[in-house]
Formats: C-alpha cells, sequence, structure tokens
C-alpha cells in the first residue's frame, strides 16, 4: 500500500462510503494529526474528503499545506508569476535529493489549492486548467535551471564556440495539454527538448559532447519530476512525440530538428506541434523554436484531407486502447479527444491563411474560428460548453481514483452529486447531450460544407414569411426565439420580407438565397436576439442591402454586426442609422492608434471652415471610431481597458479640434486678445482624466485660461474665454443628422455650476488653497490636460503641475468626511436592492476602490511614483501603492491584488451592462434576462449545477465584501449594509 505521502491515494469507492462519513474521517485524522488546526481548516479538509480524496493524503502528511493554502483568499486566481515565485526556491537545491523533495512539497500545496478552488466553485474549469498547467511549466523551469547547475558543477558549462562566454539555449515545448495551458489532475506532460546548436565546446571538451550534455540534462530534469520518492512525484513525463518518437535522441539541436520535420514529419506531428508551447528553458530560444516550425506546422494550401487523417488517429486510439465509449470521457465517442481534433483540424486547415489560428490553447483556438466565421457561434457556444462539463467531469474523476483514468466510476451516485446532479442519471443524460453534440460536430469535417450548414427549421421559418401562414410563422417563431410574446418577432420578420432588396425578400434572396438564413442563426445567438432582429430589419431598410454581397462573403463581418445589434443600442442606432458606415469600416484599418486618430483630426479640422460642415465631420469620426471600436471588442480583439483608452483618445481628438475651431472662430469675431493674453486649457476630469471612458460616458471637463487683463478690443479675457469654452462645449454636444455628440458637464469647476464657466489660473489656485471642499481636491487627481489653444502648450505643462500640486500637496482629506460622502452616494445614488446591484456606486463597488485610491495617492503624495501624473490609471496606482510594501499605510500585495481583481472585474461588468441597456444607469439587475446575457458575456458557466447567473452573483459579493472590508479598514465604517442581506 503506497504511503500517505504519494501522490495517490487507497481509498474505498466514492458510493463505498457516505459522503458525511468520507467527510467527518477528514476532520478527525486532521484534528489528530494537528490539534489546534482551525475549523476554516477543518473544512477544507472535509471538502477534500468529499470531492477530491486522492488529495487528502498530502494534507494528511502534512497539515501546514493549509496554512499556505490559506495564505491567499481562495477565489484569488494564482497567476504564472504567482506559481513561479513558489517554485523558485526550488531553482536553488544544490543536490537531487533536495531537488525532489522541495519540487514535490511545492507542488502537493500548489496541486491541494487549486483542487479546493475548484471544488469550492471559486475557479472555472478553464482557469484550473490553465493554473496545473503553470504548475508543470514552473515545476520543470526550477528541475532545469538546478539540474544544469549540477551538471555545470561537474563538467562546466555548454558554451558557443562563436562567443564562449555565451552559454548554449535549451528550451522545453510543452506539447499536448501543457502547451495548450489545459493540464488535468491527472495528466502527463508531454515535452520535446531543444537546443541551439551542437557548434560548441562543454568544459575542456574532453568528457561530453554539447549533445551529451543536453541529453543528460533532459534525463536529470525528467527525473527530478517524474521518479516517485518517499514525497511522491511530480508530474509524469511523456518525451514520445520527440523526433523519431522513443528511438529518437532526448534532446534535438534546432536544425537537426528542422531536416527532420522537413524531410519525415507526418500530419499528426504538425496536430502535436499546434500545441507545441515553450514552457521552461530560455523563454527566448524556445520563441525561435516555435518560429523555425512554424512553416512545417501551418502550411499555406488548405487541405481539408487533414481532417481525414486527423479521424483516422482517433478510431485507432480507441480500438489499440479497448476504449469503453460509454465510460470513457476522453477517447470515447463525442469525448475530449473528439473536441479537441475538431478545433485542431480547422486550425491546421486554415491556420496557413488566417495566422491569428496559430494559438496552442483549444478553447481559444475555438473562439478565432468562430472569430473567423469558420464556425458558427452557437457551435462554438454548444462546443465549448460541452467541452467544459466533460473537463470538469474529468477532474472530479482524477480526484477521485488518484490515478490516470478516464473512465466514469461504478456506482457513481455520489460521484454525480459531488458535480451538482441529482442522481447518477441526471450526469448521464447531460454527458450523453455534451457528447452528442461533440460527435456531430467531429463528424461533421467529414460531411459536406452545404449540408452543414442548411438548417430545416430556419429554412421554414423563412418560407412561411412568403406562404401567408401566420399562425405557422409565430409557432415558428415563438419556438426558435424562445418567447412567450413572439409579437414583435414575426413584426421584424414581416419587415425584413416586405423590402424586395434585403435577403429575405423576393429579389434579395434569389440574388443571395443563404444569407437569409445565416443572419438568422446568428440573431439566435446574440446576446439579445429580439434587439438584433429589430436593428437588423432597421438596417436593411435604411440602405443596408447594399453590403448583402460583403455580408455573405465575410462569415466574420456578418457575425460582429450582429452581435454589435444584440448587445449595444447605442452602437447599433449609429449604424442603422447610417449603413455606409459600414463601407467605411470595410475600408479602413481595423483599428487606429490614439496617434493616427490624433492626426486624423488636426489634419481634418482646418480644412472645415463651415460649422455645419465642421460638426457633421466629428460626428462621422466619432461614429466611425465608437463602431470600430464596439466591433473590435465584440470580436475578442480588444479588452475593457483598451477599449477605455481608445475612446478615451478619442474624445482628447475631439475636445482639442473642437477648442481650436471655437478659438479661431470666436477670435475672428472679437478680436485678437492682446500680447497679456498667453492662452486656455481644457482639463479632462473623471473618466476622461482617468483615460477610462466608456462608450457612453460623458465629459467632466473644467477650463482654465492665463491672464486677467483685457483683448486689444476691450472685452475682458473672462468674456473671450468664456465664449470660447461654452463654444466648445457646443461643437462637442451639438445634435447632428451625422450622430449625436458628447453629453458635456462642467460643473466640476471651482463653485460648480455657481461659478464661472472659465477660471484663471490664479483664480483656481487661490480657491483651492482657501475655498474648495476636500472632494474637489480629491477629484483632481485624475484631472489632466486635454486640450490648449495653439501655442499654449508650456501653459499646459503649467496646468498639469499646478493640478498635481493642488491635489496632492495638502495631504489626504478628512477620512469622516470621505467616508460620508461614500455612504450618501450609496444610500442616494446606487439604487441597490436585493438582486438589483450597481458596479459603480454599488456597496464595495468602484467608488470604493477610487475613494481607497486617491485618498492613499493623496497621503502619499510626497512620493512622485504614486501621483496621478506618473501612472496610467487606477490599475498603475494600484500596483505603484502596493510597491511600498510595509510602507504604513501603503497597500500589502495581497490587499492591491484583491483590489486590482475587483476593480477589473466591476468596469467589465459596468461595460457589459451599459453596451447592453444604456438606460440603466448603471445598475443591473441579476434576476432578469439581462442578468443572464452579462453572466453570459463575462464567460460566467455553470459550476457543479449553480447556473452562470448565480455563479456571476457569489462572485460579486464576494468581490464587493472584501472591497468593502478593505476600505472601511483603512479608513472608517460607512455604515451602509449590503442588498443582498435585505434579501
Amino acid at each position: 500500500m503506497p504511503s500517505v505521502t504519494s501522490n495517490a491515494a487507497v481509498h474505498p469507492g466514492p458510493e463505498d462510503v457516505p459522503a458525511e462519513s468520507a467527510a467527518a474521517k477528514a476532520r478527525d485524522a486532521l484534528r489528530v494529526l494537528r490539534p489546534d488546526t482551525s475549523e476554516a481548516q477543518l473544512a477544507l479538509a472535509e471538502a477534500l474528503g468529499t470531492h477530491a480524496p486522492a488529495l487528502l493524503p498530502l494534507v494528511l502528511a502534512d497539515p501546514s499545506v493549509l496554512d499556505d493554502v490559506q495564505a491567499r483568499p481562495l477565489d484569488r486566481t494564482d497567476d504564472r508569476d504567482e506559481i513561479r515565485k513558489q517554485f523558485a526556491v526550488c531553482a536553488e537545491a544544490n543536490d537531487e535529493a533536495t531537488l525532489h523533495r522541495l519540487l514535490r512539497q511545492t507542488r502537493h500545496r500548489a496541486m491541494v489549492r487549486i483542487a479546493l478552488r475548484e471544488v469550492l466553485r471559486y475557479a472555472d474549469i478553464d482557469q484550473t486548467a490553465s493554473e496545473l498547467a503553470v504548475v508543470g511549466s514552473a515545476a520543470l523551469d526550477a528541475a532545469l535551471s538546478a539540474c544544469r547547475h549540477q551538471l555545470v558543477q561537474r563538467f562546466g558549462d555548454a558554451l558557443h564556440s562563436s562567443d564562449p562566454n555565451v552559454p548554449i539555449a535549451v528550451s522545453a515545448l510543452g506539447m499536448g495539454k501543457l502547451g495548450g495551458g489545459e493540464l488535468n489532475f491527472g495528466s502527463d506532460v508531454d515535452l520535446i527538448f531543444f537546443y541551439d546548436t551542437d557548434d560548441g565546446q562543454v568544459g575542456d571538451g574532453l568528457e561530453v559532447t554539447v549533445h551529451d550534455f543536453f541529453t543528460r540534462l533532459v534525463r536529470l530534469a525528467t527525473k527530478a519530476l517524474s521518479q516517485v520518492t518517499e514525497h511522491g512525484f511530480v508530474f509524469r513525463v511523456d518525451l514520445r512525440l520527440r523526433p523519431e518518437g522513443s528511438q529518437g535522441p532526448l534532446a534535438n539541436s534546432l536544425a537537426s530538428a528542422e531536416r527532420y520535420y522537413t524531410t519525415f514529419g507526418r500530419t499528426w506531428e504538425r496536430g502535436a506541434l499546434l500545441r507545441g508551447r515553450p514552457v521552461a528553458g530560455d523563454p527566448a530560444f524556445g520563441e525561435v523554436v516555435v518560429d523555425a516550425l512554424r512553416p512545417f506546422v501551418f502550411q499555406r494550401s488548405v487541405d481539408p484531407s487533414i481532417a481525414a487523417e486527423m479521424h483516422g488517429l482517433t478510431r485507432r486510439s480507441r480500438r489499440d486502447l479497448a476504449v469503453d465509449d460509454a465510460r470513457n470521457v476522453k477517447l470515447g465517442r463525442g469525448g475530449i479527444r473528439e473536441a479537441e481534433f475538431f478545433v485542431q483540424s480547422l486550425q491546421l486547415i486554415w491556420g496557413g491563411r488566417h495566422p491569428e489560428l496559430q494559438v496552442a490553447g483549444t478553447m481559444e483556438g475555438l473562439r478565432r474560428l468562430r472569430s473567423l466565421g469558420l464556425v458558427t457561434h452557437s457551435d462554438a457556444e454548444q462546443l465549448e460548453t460541452s467541452w467544459a462539463l466533460l473537463r470538469r467531469v474529468e477532474h472530479r474523476i482524477h480526484m477521485v481514483a488518484g490515478y490516470q483514468t478516464h473512465d466514469l466510476p461504478e456506482p457513481r451516485g455520489l460521484f454525480a452529486a459531488s458535480l451538482g446532479f441529482d442522481d447518477s442519471e441526471a450526469l448521464d443524460d447531460a454527458l450523453s447531450s455534451a457528447r452528442e453534440i461533440v460527435k456531430d460536430l467531429y463528424d461533421s469535417l467529414l460531411e459536406d460544407t452545404d449540408e452543414q450548414t442548411d438548417d430545416p427549421d430556419l429554412g421554414r421559418l423563412i418560407d412561411r414569411l412568403f406562404d401567408g401562414d401566420a399562425a405557422r410563422l409565430a409557432e415558428m417563431a415563438e419556438r426558435l426565439f424562445a418567447q412567450d410574446d413572439v409579437d414583435e418577432v414575426v413584426a421584424h420578420l414581416t419587415r425584413l420580407a416586405r423590402w424586395t432588396r434585403s435577403p429575405f425578400g423576393p429579389v434579395g434572396r434569389q440574388s443571395h438565397p443563404q444569407l437569409a438564413r445565416v443572419l438568422l442563426r446568428e440573431v439566435l445567438d446574440a446576446a439579445d436576439p429580439v434587439m438584433a432582429l429589430s436593428h437588423l430589419a432597421d438596417f436593411f431598410l435604411r440602405g443596408g442591402s447594399g453590403f448583402a454581397r460583403s455580408l455573405e462573403a465575410e462569415p466574420r463581418l456578418t457575425r460582429r454586426l450582429i452581435g454589435l445589434f444584440g448587445s449595444s443600442p447605442t452602437l447599433a442606432e449609429l449604424l442603422v442609422g447610417h449603413p455606409e458606415t459600414l463601407g467605411e469600416l470595410l475600408a479602413g484599418a481595423s483599428l487606429p492608434s490614439a496617434e493616427q486618430v490624433a492626426r486624423a483630426h488636426d489634419d481634418g479640422a482646418v480644412q472645415r471652415a463651415d460649422i455645419e460642415d465642421f460638426v457633421a465631420w466629428l460626428r462621422r469620426l466619432r461614429r466611425e471610431h465608437l463602431l470600430r471600436v464596439g466591433l473590435a471588442q465584440i470580436g475578442g480583439e480588444l479588452d475593457e481597458r483598451g477599449s477605455q483608452l481608445a475612446l478615451s483618445a478619442l474624445a482628447d481628438a475631439q475636445v482639442r479640434a473642437s477648442l481650436h475651431y471655437a478659438a479661431r472662430e470666436t477670435i475672428a469675431k472679437l478680436g485678437q486678445p492682446d500680447a497679456t493674453c498667453d492662452g486656455f486649457v481644457v482639463v479632462g476630469m473623471g473618466k476622461l482624466g482617468g483615460g477610462e471612458l466608456g462608450f457612453t460616458s460623458d465629459l467632466d471637463l473644467i477650463f482654465l485660461y492665463e491672464g486677467d487683463g483685457e483683448t486689444a478690443n476691450g472685452r475682458s479675457h473672462v468674456e473671450l474665454f468664456s465664449r470660447i469654452a461654452q463654444r466648445t462645449m457646443r461643437l462637442l454636444s451639438q445634435a447632428d443628422a451625422e450622430g449625436p455628440g458628447y453629453e458635456v458637464d462642467a460643473r466640476l469647476r471651482p463653485s460648480g455650476a455657481q461659478g464661472l464657466l472659465v477660471t484663471s489660473i490664479d483664480s483656481f489656485e487661490r480657491y483651492h488653497q482657501t475655498r474648495a471642499q476636500p472632494w474637489e481636491r480629491q477629484a483632481l487627481v485624475r484631472a489632466r490636460p486635454v486640450a490648449a489653444t495653439i501655442g499654449a502648450d508650456e501653459m499646459a505643462g503649467r496646468v498639469a503641475r499646478l493640478l498635481e500640486e493642488t491635489a496632492y500637496g495638502q495631504g489626504e482629506p478628512e477620512v469622516g468626511r470621505l467616508v460620508a460622502l461614500r455612504a450618501r452616494m450609496q444610500r442616494e445614488l446606487a439604487g441597490e436592492r436585493p438582486d438589483r446591484y450597481h458596479p459603480k456606486l454599488g456597496f464595495g463597488g468602484l467608488v470604493d476602490i477610487e475613494f481607497l485610491v486617491q485618498w492613499l495617492q493623496m497621503r502619499h503624495g510626497s512620493e512622485p511614483s504614486v501621483r496621478r501624473r506618473h501612472t496610467t490609471g487606477a490599475i498603475e496606482a494600484l500596483r505603484r501603492l502596493a510597491e511600498r510594501g510595509s510602507k504604513e499605510p501603503g497597500l500589502t500585495d495581497h490587499e492591491a491584488e484583491a483590489l486590482l481583481d475587483a476593480y477589473a472585474f466591476f468596469r467589465r461588468v459596468e461595460q457589459a451592462a451599459g453596451l447592453l441597456d444604456p438606460a440603466s444607469g448603471g445598475a443591473l439587475r441579476l434576476d432578469g434576462p439581462r442578468g443572464r446575457v452579462v453572466a453570459r458575456a463575462l464567460d460566467f458557466r455553470e459550476r457543479d449545477g449553480v447556473p452562470p447567473v448565480d455563479v456571476l452573483r457569489a462572485f460579486w459579493q464576494r468581490r464587493a465584501t472584501e472591497v468593502r472590508t478593505l476600505f472601511e479598514a483603512r479608513l472608517a465604517p460607512v455604515g451602509e449594509p449590503p442588498p443582498w442581506r435585505e434579501s
């Protein structure tokens, strides 16, 4: 019987011992081993005993594992840097025994933590798989480093002949699940080792060659991972994917590997290398290896026969291994292997033509296939959901069995309950459904393309539009759209059919017979199908029919267009009102840089003397850029932070162009100011100042000028600059047929709405020295000059310094007033109640984080690194504050990490909810359809029977509670309860 320190444990089957008994035994055993174990740790041991008994012996052998597990909150993701830091100490081991012990102890701690995060539903399957892959990578990297040091001590290092001071690089490519970042608890790690060149020397060159050196290194490093000791093992290692398989050398020079793959490489090796990724050793050389082998893996020719070869591989593996299709969730029909091969086959077929498909991860590859239109949204979503269930079951099998198997346990009632199912029959039904989806998609690779795209239900629905059978049309629409009230759906469909040139009309259908079906399929997959259908009808009725050919030829464009129609009324209406914009989007670059946006505004502004022409031009630029950003975000090319920066760059350019036009126009009417008037600066506040604009954000502006005299014709500077400011605001906000402008708010100026619209620099400084409220000074933490009149760049620099000194020069604001303001905002503005939460103003939301960060920045304003001018927003400010380490009251690493995670989460919620329903005031109802759509948009999946929206709700509550706890610990109690406490 293996000792309790081994990786596997001998234990009864899951139904031989009731779950309550397994949990109780885990608790009792831990109490005996360490009587002072806390209740929280006993609960963790119970969770392992119930859901992951194979990992419980690791805790019983060393109860201090739980201390390390609890060092960071369990719902915090362990990223690459965090895990690599844990393994770094292993690389310092000077002998084999120490290295093996440290690697295993570190691995066991990581495995227990990762397992607990999954079984307690803190982590989704892709997070778990990614963290496990990082553990494999970090462990191997530490082993390579320590083992190379040992070899150097014995033989000397392997050095280049051309430069004896440079060691020859080595890199390990992770293959399979390790390479794809999708490792599971029972996985082997598939590896191939490459070194740079044979043209070198080891030590004096008498004992070993370069090739011998790296062969020895591979043996030592893989032994460090795979050898079973009294402490267990780290990972089993499989080297059979290397050139020439088990008969080939353990390590290959890059030149010899290139010769092998060019001469002898086979399709299955292309499939294997598709997932190859540098995981250990020299990362730069690893990328050189990947780049060198890329032409072999991704060939320019499109060869559909690859799918047949991949089919042959799966059939042979099932036959050779005598797989039980009904029980094996990996190799059985419709199992994990077929899901992976479906994606990899399409990547190999199309990857040479579409470089964006050249990624190692299965789900990332699937998302990119969907974005390119090579897989439908519906198929991609169903495959991803099925894959997630199969992988979660696979993980739980390994947690229970303690060794590498993919067969479902028998009997499996408690196993099913562990995964959130009522009984084994419910689990079997769910698995059967998932496997049927995978099997059908996998088999579709060998079917005729026309048959794949045929959807009889959609075809019959379109036919009903022309035969006049209104009752049958409504019945089919109700079933396909899953809407109780289908009158709106039928009305939109009828509008589409009535317009003869739309793809649903008689003329358009004849010209593009498949397009209506493709469009409807995308509509059904949209975040809000009825809204998408409504905007689609408006689009074609207002002139969009001219783009039918482009939509038919570009599935990627079709997908993004319908995705936008179904996710953002604001952006959809911009495009529907001006269908010609789609042509502009097709003709231009995907997304211009901030510099290109600024140049386009600067170049175009001077060419437009007529104000109506100028405003129309501004609106066109804004509309086009908003749509480009929206389409890029929907297509996954741009994350939320990238979107904020792009939208802020657009606003900067629009403010600057408007200011320059307003100044020229006003000065022309009133006469030139005299020589004492040096310039005028517009300061961005709030989200604009912080570079964090959303699609529907207002522009918070204040206007500062220099000089208190008069212009040459006797007008005061106040009058001149007030007119320029008013004109600037009007140019930014004025309605135009080309699209809406910005909502502009100047109430953050001195004295608010009661104060003058423009303020001299001297008056601004005096106001903040004598009369300003603490919150006004705090607001300046996010302030920055965004535009200046021509020739006023030097003044803009002085304004920036003044803003900084005003914000930070007097220390932090008084805590009591700051906390009272926070409480009032939650109480009077958030509008929270059970199941209606506000990501910004609500309990533990963005305002908590922003207020805390700004307060800390102001407290430490004497340190330039934490000031706003030296950071790029709240995220960077948090990181800078964490660098203070133990300097009270700087943030600890864990506190900063908690705030960073929460900030990113709430900004994502805010953006998704704002796109979907701009009239919501920023709040989100989790008990309605919007909550389900946002959960889906944020990639929350079902976890052990808990619906995605409930996973989102629990995640929100944990994050908000953690943020409010940190806020109150640093400042003072707010005194306002969370909305869920009322339920």
